[in-house]
């Protein structure tokens, strides 16, 4: 057999398949996710609408919780994946690295591209099994990234992450389901402030001054 194939097929060939197969399944549920909750999703009604057999399902994903992570996974992938294109970008320019800064900015982008179907998963998706599911990749790809200082014991850093990300989440969640008047490129400069410089700014010591 030719180096490059598998089963006698080229391997980009069948990568290329197995890539368009988990597309069309992740956006059949994408559109099942606009009209109902999750608890009402099934693996047949998701294989339904992509119109594949369930066996197809289970092959690429398993169960309906394991369709979520990978649907997490990509999106934690696409949006630290630019986030070093921007770090890279700053220090090819001379500029000092803000990968903070980068985080939110970026994240205000993806949230603004089909905002429809960000807020439908959001009513959807019940907030735990949501922060879940998107908190396992983010706290593990932003350490194996190397976007935290070595050193940190793990208690420490995992109490840290949980809550940075749970302010994060329910920040965002609290934004999808307003009315939005705020533009979230406000919120996320908000949200990146307060992560850098805490939220001592905004308290008053008991003299009435503004806390330091």
């Amino acid at each position: 057999m030719a180096q490059g194939e598998k089963n006698g097929r080229p391997e980009g060939r069948v990568d290329r398949r197995v890539r368009r197969s988990r597309r069309t399944i992740v956006e059949a549920f994408d559109r099942l996710i606009m009209t109902r909750p999750l608890e009402e999703i099934t693996v047949s009604a998701v294989a339904r609408e992509a119109d594949v057999d369930r066996k197809t399902f289970y092959q690429h994903f398993g169960t309906i919780d394991g369709l979520l992570d990978a649907i997490a996974e990509g999106f934690v992938t696409e949006l630290l994946d630019e986030v070093e294109l921007a770090m890279a970008a700053d220090a090819a320019s001379g500029e000092a690295s803000r990968p903070l800064r980068a985080f939110f900015v970026i994240l205000a982008e993806h949230l603004n591209e089909n905002l429809l179907l960000r807020q439908r998963y959001c009513e959807h998706v019940p907030p735990e099994i949501m922060f879940d599911h998107l908190s396992r990749p983010l706290v593990r790809q932003v350490v194996c990234r190397g976007f935290v200082r070595e050193g940190l014991p793990d208690e420490e850093l995992e109490m840290l992450l949980a809550f940075w990300l749970g302010g994060l989440f329910s920040l965002y969640r609290w934004w999808l389901l307003s009315d939005r008047r705020i533009p979230v490129e406000e919120v996320a400069g908000r949200a990146c402030q307060l992560v850098e410089s805490g939220v001592s700014p905004l308290l008053r010591d008991a003299g009435g001054a503004v806390a330091r």
